[in-house]
């Protein structure tokens, strides 16, 4: 077999068994045995998901990763306790719950593209905490959503115009293709109020990062080099589903952002790569983006 067909090959059975993984229905029957026993045995609070729902990192990371954003929001990023506050991508809740205690007078909202997080998040955290709301944007997204009627280029916000102090976008546009990232950036811009900030998270390919990735030092391999509806290159780990894991080039973005209207205000590189990062660094890179006041 040639290199080009293990190639396939390989490609092939990791779009499956992340299918198998990303399945509903799957997940349900799997993790059945330690969600009853979970619940039996009181292991898991009013505020903690079944392991069903939790698609990254161990059942313990729910709320060590929440906690993180939380510290990161308030030391870095200028979250008060009057801010109002979007959640972009807000999957079942975990920067929700960790937000709990610190916005004590602000607001929040969330939304997300599958509709049994939100589900559940309206029933464990808005029952308890009203200023606490979520929606389900049925956007289109072939990792998370593959019957979702819009498109992420053309999916409108539904949030008034200035109605937030800070967003946040964790884990979402390295699962988008850059034409939706660019309908995200303009929407996040007109929902956030003069010297509101939107935090977000990317895996961001610069010069360096071209160089690195042939290694194979990075935390997953981004050798698909493919294109948007747009025409615009960006990079994915899975040519069947981009949206599985995508990689953006840095230098398009910025331009991007900048016609958009934003201004990079802080750029953290995260250790995804295999590049040498100080202590505390991201998984992911982080900006700060900012929309002039």
């Amino acid at each position: 077999m040639s290199s080009a067909h293990g190639e396939t090959f390989r490609g092939r059975v990791r779009s499956r068994l992340k299918g198998i993984y990303y399945s509903r229905t799957c997940r349900a029957l799997a993790y059945a045995p330690a969600d009853a026993y979970d619940r039996l045995r009181g292991r898991r609070g009013p505020l903690t998901p079944p392991r069903r729902l939790q698609y990254v990192g161990r059942a313990a990371d729910f709320e060590a990763v929440g906690a993180d954003w939380r510290e990161r929001l308030v030391r870095d990023h200028g979250l008060r306790p009057d801010s109002d506050v979007l959640d972009i991508g807000c999957g079942v809740g975990r920067a929700a719950v960790a937000l709990i205690p610190e916005l004590r007078t602000g607001s929040y909202e969330g939304f997300d593209v599958v509709p049994q997080f939100i589900r559940w998040c309206r029933r464990a955290i808005t029952s308890r905490h009203p200023r606490f709301r979520f929606r389900v944007a049925d956007v289109g997204n072939r990792q998370y959503n593959r019957g979702g009627d819009s498109p992420a280029a053309r999916f409108a916000f539904p949030y008034a115009d200035e109605a937030f102090d800070l967003a946040l976008a964790a884990s979402v546009f390295t699962h988008m293709e850059p034409d939706g990232i660019r309908r995200y950036l303009a929407e996040t811009r007109r929902v956030l109020r003069p010297g509101g900030a939107l935090v977000c998270t990317f895996f961001l390919v610069d010069e360096e990062v071209e160089r690195m990735l042939p290694l194979g030092r990075s935390a997953f391999p981004l050798d698909h080099e493919l294109t948007d509806a747009e025409g615009t290159r960006y990079r994915a780990a899975d040519r069947r589903v981009p949206e599985y894991c995508a990689g953006i080039y840095e230098r398009p973005l910025r331009a991007d952002v900048a016609a958009i209207g934003l201004e990079v205000e802080a750029v953290e590189r995260g250790w995804w790569s295999g590049r040498e990062v100080g202590p505390g660094a991201p998984y992911q890179d982080l900006l700060r983006l900012r929309r002039p006041a």
